[in-house]
């Protein structure tokens, strides 16, 4: 349990199994528990190690062990192979969130498509449509702080606020010339 200096060292394994067959599931579990290994009941979050999230990670440590149990380790891979997958899951994270918001700028798009067809100018609905898109731009902002890898996504979104950005500028142009008919 201890390496050098004493300090205590812990191997952390993360895995997934089908669910079924059931077997392997249990097979698995039972090698762990023979070797010792053990299940707290604990949520699981994976960060990647970087200055803003050690600045802010204590804080929420505090709070958590205000109301329960808290355990913060510092983990590295023992593998390259490790290492890649952890990367991927990490990137798969961020990509699903990146594609979550491209479907809400296709929504907006859509959105201000529809109102134009309907006739639907006013200016309750173009202030509606700003409140929209400034909610998309602060979404887009903080998946943008918190994309620590670089996702190959990010560009393609930027692109795409961009066009909303522009689709909202010609509705409420449109707004403005039906107001003043």
């Amino acid at each position: 349990m201890s390496g050098e200096g004493g300090e205590l060292k812990l191997l952390v394994l993360l895995y997934e199994v089908p669910e079924k067959p059931s077997r392997v599931k249990v097979n698995v579990w039972r090698k762990l528990k023979r070797l010792g290994g053990v299940y707290p009941k604990l949520s699981l979050c994976i960060l990647p190690e970087h200055p803003a999230v050690r600045d802010g990670i204590s804080s929420v440590v505090e709070e958590i062990r205000a109301h329960g149990t808290a355990l913060l380790l510092e983990a590295k891979p023992l593998s390259g192979e490790d290492a890649s997958a952890i990367l991927g899951v990490l990137r798969a994270a961020k990509e699903r969130e990146y594609r979550e918001l491209l479907e809400e700028c296709q929504e907006f798009l859509e959105e201000v498509r529809s109102n134009i067809e309907k006739g639907n100018l006013t200016q309750e609905e173009a202030e509606e449509m700003e409140e929209m898109l400034s909610s998309l731009k602060t979404w887009y902002e903080h998946v943008r702080q918190t994309d620590w890898l670089g996702s190959s996504l990010r560009e393609e979104v930027e692109k795409m606020i961009e066009k909303c950005e522009r689709a909202l500028e010609d509705f409420v142009s449109l707004c403005l010339k039906q107001a003043r008919a």
